[in-house]
């Protein structure tokens, strides 16, 4: 590394309502990142028909519609994102093809969108019976929807970055007036804490002000 080059520390902002806020709403623009990424690869794959991703392009639809919709669905842990942002009139329609599309095909199997059949395979000389088969047909988004869908995730991430703007612009005031030697010295980090693979556990539940997360380590078996 060169001498030259800026060194950083690193502290956490005090808990108080304006942080708490960030938190929220800076998880929200975690989701719309996801959701964002997952379609720019979807839209790569389906404008190229020989990339690897071309297989992977229902998942990631998929993907990017159950991210999106984490922010508008009731959480214990945060405020609908709508609390907010507006979602623009212009895109209302996209706003509820992409919750309708999550809530009946990816998150619950209602649609038509995945039929599965009950097919009988028969020798096409003498009709022997020589099988009995279930094929489910999967339809996702056309190209054109999820340029559509591209969009309106762009729209409201841009709307909700401008909207932590002035939440951010407080907390940096708010550090410039404390006594920073001491909060480097004193003050608490976010913290990893290590724990095995065997106590996985998807239930916990986060804090509203989180100071710390897991860091899951696979056992190594022996051999």
């Amino acid at each position: 590394m060169s001498a030259d080059a800026p060194r950083f520390e690193f502290v956490m902002v005090p808990d108080s309502k304006d942080a708490r806020d960030f938190v929220e709403m800076s998880s929200h623009a975690a989701d719309l990142v996801q959701a964002r990424e997952a379609l720019e690869l979807a839209v790569r794959s389906k404008d190229d028909v020989s990339s690897t991703l071309d297989r992977a392009t229902e998942a990631l639809i998929a993907t990017a519609a159950m991210a999106y919709c984490r922010a508008f669905f009731h959480s214990e842990r945060r405020r609908l994102v709508t609390d907010f942002v507006k979602i623009p009139e212009a895109l209302r329609d996209t706003h509820q093809l992409v919750r309708m599309f999550r809530n009946r095909t990816i998150a619950h199997s209602q649609s038509e969108l995945s039929v599965t059949y009950a097919v009988a395979v028969l020798d096409a000389e003498t009709l022997e019976v020589r099988d009995v088969t279930a094929p489910t047909v999967l339809s996702t988004m056309p190209s054109e929807r999820v340029r559509d869908f591209f969009e309106l995730v762009t729209t409201v991430q841009e709307l909700l970055d401008k909207a932590i703007e002035p939440v951010r612009s407080r907390l940096m005031a708010e550090i410039e007036a404390v006594d920073r030697a001491a909060l480097v010295r004193n003050g608490p980090r976010p913290a990893a804490n290590v724990v095995s693979a065997a106590n996985f556990d998807p239930a916990a539940t986060r804090r509203r002000y989180p100071t710390s997360h897991p860091i899951y380590l696979a056992t190594e078996s022996g051999g």
